[in-house]
Formats: C-alpha cells, sequence, structure tokens
C-alpha cells in the first residue's frame, strides 16, 4: 500500500494498481469557495480509506477531459487505456480488462467465476449495482458461472463499441503472455493444489514448478474457448456446448446454467451534498451496508486516524495471518471521457476457484460465494451534473496485513 495526500487529506491507495490518467492531484481553490471543494475532498479521502482507485480532478467545466484506469494486472489496464483511445466508453474498456484479467489473472478472474460492479451513468446521472456474484449452485459448492453475462451486460449498458472488440485482446494474449507478478504469487501460493490436477499442472506447472514473473504462459484451450466466446457471445456459455461442459464438471443442471441472469438493483449509498458515495447493495450480508457503516464511523475523525478506523470497522485483525476466509478477489476501475464510471471486483471463489480444469475448455472451474467479502467497489458521483469524481475497488487477499499507522510528517 502507497500514501497519498490530497490537500493534506492523508488517503491510503493500492500501489499494484496501474493508472492511465496524470498522476492523482488536487487543484487549489480560492478561500471563498473551498467550502463546497472541502466537501467532494473529505469524501474521497474517507473512499481512499476504503478502497484504491482512481480521482478525477476535473472540478472546472471547462478543465480537459480525462480518462482513468487502474487494474490490480498491469495488462489488463493496458488493454483498458487502448479501447478507451479507440474511441470505447467505460463499459467498453471493462468489459476488456475484465476479459483479459481472465487470462492474465486466472487465479481471481473466469469466465466460471463471477463478481459485482458499481456504475455510473453520467447521461441518465444514475448509480446501479450489477450483481452477478459465482454463486453456489453444484456438487461441493461449485458456482454458478456469471462472469460471461454480467461483462456482457456492462458492456450492453454502458459501452459504445461492438462485443467482439472486448474479446479479442484476451484471445490474443491467452496465445502466449508473460506472467505478472500477481499471478507469479498466487501460483507460487497454489502450487500443491494446481499439481493434483492434471490439465492444471500442464499449463501452470509445465516443468513440475509454478511459472515465474516474466514465464510466457500459453493456454491454447482457453484462447479456442475465448474465440467461441468472440464468435457467439454468451450463447457460448449459456446455450452452447461450453455450458454443457461446465455444468457437467460442475454437476449444475444446464437448465440452471442457461437461465442466469445477471440483476441491476440500486446502491448503498451515503450523500454529502452535492455528491454520494456508492457501494454495491447486495442480498447477501458483508455487503454495501458494511462499508457505508465504516464510512460514518471514520467521517468525523481527523485524517490520519481514518484507516485504522475503517480497518476496525471492517472487522480487520491486522494479524497479518491468513485464515481463509475471504476469497481472493481483483478489481478494477475506470472514469471515461463523458465521466462515466466503472468499478469492479471479480472472484472464482477460491485461488484459482476449484484448482480443476474442466476438460478441454482451459477454463478452471470456479467455487460459489455468498457474499462480497472478496472485494468492495465503489464510485463517488455528483448526480447534478453528471460526473464521477472518485472509482475504487479494494481486493481481499486472504490476509488484512498490519494495523494501519499514521504517516511520518
Amino acid at each position: 500500500m502507497t500514501e497519498t495526500s490530497l490537500l493534506g487529506l492523508r488517503t491510503v491507495t493500492s500501489s499494484a494498481h496501474r493508472g492511465t490518467g496524470q498522476p492523482v492531484k488536487m487543484p487549489v481553490r480560492a478561500p471563498h469557495s473551498t467550502r463546497r471543494i472541502w466537501q467532494g475532498l473529505g469524501a474521497i479521502a474517507i473512499a481512499a480509506s476504503l478502497v484504491g482507485g482512481c480521482v478525477n480532478t476535473k472540478y472546472r467545466t471547462g478543465a480537459p477531459a480525462q480518462n482513468y484506469i487502474a487494474a490490480d494486472e498491469p495488462r489488463a489496464a493496458e488493454i483498458g487505456r487502448d479501447i478507451i483511445a479507440q474511441g470505447g466508453k467505460a463499459g467498453d474498456a471493462a468489459a476488456a480488462m475484465a476479459m483479459a484479467m481472465t487470462v492474465t489473472l486466472p487465479s481471481r478472474v473466469g469466465l466460471t467465476g463471477g463478481g459485482v460492479c458499481v456504475v455510473f451513468d453520467a447521461a441518465k446521472k444514475e448509480t446501479r449495482t450489477l450483481d452477478f456474484l459465482p454463486r453456489p449452485a453444484g456438487t461441493g459448492g461449485a458456482a454458478l458461472p456469471g462472469f460471461l453475462r454480467g461483462v456482457y451486460a456492462l458492456q450492453a449498458a454502458n459501452g459504445a463499441m461492438r462485443w467482439e472488440q472486448a474479446v479479442v485482446p484476451a484471445e490474443q494474449l491467452a496465445r502466449s503472455t508473460p506472467v505478472s507478478r500477481a499471478l507469479a504469487r498466487d501460483l507460487a501460493d497454489s502450487a500443491a493444489r494446481l499439481s493434483a490436477d492434471p490439465e492444471a499442472r500442464r499449463v501452470f506447472l509445465p516443468t513440475g514448478a509454478p511459472l515465474a514473473e516474466g514465464a510466457l504462459l500459453s493456454q491454447p484451450e482457453l484462447a479456442a474457448t475465448l474465440s467461441q466466446v468472440r464468435r457467439s457471445g454468451i450463447a457460448a456459455m449459456y446455450g452452447g456446448p461450453l455450458g454443457g461442459a461446465v455444468a457437467q464438471a460442475a454437476a449444475i443442471d444446464p437448465a440452471t446454467v442457461r437461465g442466469f441472469q445477471p440483476r441491476w438493483t440500486g446502491t448503498a449509498a451515503v450523500p454529502l451534498g452535492i455528491v454520494s458515495m456508492h457501494f454495491a447493495q447486495l442480498p447477501e450480508t458483508n455487503n454495501g451496508t458494511a462499508l457505508t457503516a465504516a464510512w460514518n464511523a471514520a467521517a468525523d475523525l481527523p485524517s490520519d486516524q481514518r484507516a485504522a478506523r475503517v480497518a476496525q470497522a471492517l472487522g480487520a485483525t491486522g494479524n497479518g495471518v491468513s485464515n481463509g476466509a475471504s476469497a481472493p478477489g481483483a478489481g478494477l476501475v475506470v472514469i471515461d471521457h463523458e465521466e462515466n464510471g466503472v468499478a469492479c471486483s471479480f472472484t472464482m471463489g477460491a485461488p484459482f476457484g476449484s484448482g480443476r480444469m474442466v476438460p478441454g475448455t482451459g477454463l478452471l472451474a470456479a467455487r460459489g460465494v455468498d457474499g462480497a467479502g472478496f472485494g468492495a467497489p465503489g464510485l463517488l458521483t455528483n448526480a447534478i451534473v453528471g460526473r464521477t469524481q472518485f472509482a475504487g475497488a479494494a481486493s481481499a487477499a486472504g490476509d488484512d496485513g498490519p494495523p494501519p499507522r499514521p504517516p511520518p510528517c
């Protein structure tokens, strides 16, 4: 974790994220105009204590339009940047980044898994939750695959490009791509589990040892699966042989897979004058309600005490020991030039899901989750003018680390 200062307000953001906008900074205003600005900055400061992400520095209507992109895997962030540069919107970039992470970070993101997003439509001035959690549906807690329908719905509602354009980068990466540091760490931690499955061992431990950072990862079966997804869209999973193979491997009724639908719902919101902080609201416990409670607990504290109070309110022990209770997750955020915002968290339910490959697909079977403990997406939005001012996504790794300490002066 790294610390930054927003006009003296100490905040904590994840150093694993990769941004494509300019460095986070806030404009200095004349004293008579500071009240509304400080309200927004204070909201951003607390938000960054909850979730690391990107701050939109455009406070003047005439300021140049900027894009902000961050992800827990660097190549995914680069793809999001390229999609925006090609004329895509936030939904396009987020979909392409999510698809890319199924290749570059399969320990946490996969077509058999799922996730949750908070989405702001600047034109409609509306913030919503997109729920496509991989809930348990099969033998041994196997997950009902929600990822593809969720990502497809995200792009359809908040994008401008064709579906194929979101899938092509992932398909190309699946043929051959260097192992990132994030994936190398997960491979090292899960080598014993992966070695028990012949297909997973062949892909991720080709010499008997986990692939190291920078080694080439080749996934031809996954590339072929992504080719199906590019050509057939979500029908490949929810009406074709691919879905049948996933259903059979997870012992799920194929009709249940075909019938899965993501859900658009409201958010858990904290009103803050002209802006509001929005967290994902899900039917399960440990979702946006817990985050709004943590927000309220830290709102009136000095800036150097907020991170510790947030951690306490969320139940973080700070003992540095993983108890395996939280499913690992990965996140991404996008703010586009129209100031639409997307923040998403994804999961496979466990590191590399079940650790077993679905034969012939290149897909790891996911485990189901019954809550949102794997990640916390959030957006700070201004619904009066239609603007995303902050986008963040925290990701669980099973270890909440040492207790936060105030930074040195």
